[in-house]
């Protein structure tokens, strides 16, 4: 019926107007975490180190929040994908992400074990709920757009954005047993420190006393703070 149709019309523009405010709030959540990596890579540069520090975005519950708002439209299933700025959106978006989970890599060595477990678990349900998502739509748009070759920039984005998470799953394992090392080491040092035999059997005993003690400071720093520049 022509009736049923304008009304079916109206209510689409109705649920449709909200979608500017939408974006504006989805660009407002990538702005944030935008603007924090650019912080932590100029506070990087500024301290001369050899990373970039997570000083200001480090995975936590606000930075996972303000992705998962960021991701609304890969995870969207209903939105279009026919023209190219939608396609450019979603992928945008998916290497937003992988960005955003390479420098979450430097800030799992400050973290407890019960912080990685839950901030890596939490954020790989995250990444693959957007690669599902992102799959789910291919699939039921190939039918669609049958002379596209296959999303090929969908499916690049989406590989690197799992790559990137196993890489973060992997460093997360290492960090326990890397602060475990460090430990061992540090109390090695003190014990060394400690045995007066072993100091004046060395040559030059206010030497290497001195650089003994450098190397307890260092390994006790590098143990409590996980930092590879101490």
């Amino acid at each position: 019926m022509p009736g049923d149709d304008a009304t079916a019309a109206d209510v689409e523009k109705q649920l449709e107007a909200p979608m500017p405010w939408i974006g504006v709030y989805v660009a407002a959540a990538s702005l944030i975490c935008t603007l924090a990596m650019a912080a932590d890579t100029f506070h990087g540069f500024r301290s001369k180190k050899h990373w970039f520090p997570s000083k200001f975005f480090s995975l936590n519950a606000t930075s996972l929040t303000l992705l998962a708002v960021a991701m609304k439209l890969p995870v969207d299933l209903t939105t279009r994908m026919w023209a190219t700025t939608d396609r450019l959106a979603k992928v945008s978006s998916m290497i937003f992400m992988s960005t955003a989970m390479g420098n979450f890599m430097t800030c799992l060595g400050s973290m407890d074990d019960k912080d990685i477990l839950m901030n890596v678990t939490a954020l790989g349900i995250l990444v693959i709920t957007v690669i599902a998502n992102v799959c789910v739509q291919i699939i039921q748009m190939r039918r669609f757009l049958f002379g596209r070759k296959m999303f090929a920039e969908e499916i690049l984005a989406a590989a690197s954005m799992l790559l990137l998470l196993v890489m973060v799953a992997s460093s997360a394992v290492m960090v326990p047993a890397t602060k475990r090392y460090l430990e061992s080491k540090y109390h090695e040092m003190l014990k060394m420190a400690s045995d007066e035999q072993f100091l004046e059997s060395m040559e030059e005993g206010n030497l290497v006393f001195d650089k003994l003690r450098l190397r307890i400071q260092k390994y006790w720093v590098m143990a409590e703070t996980s930092s590879p520049s101490s």
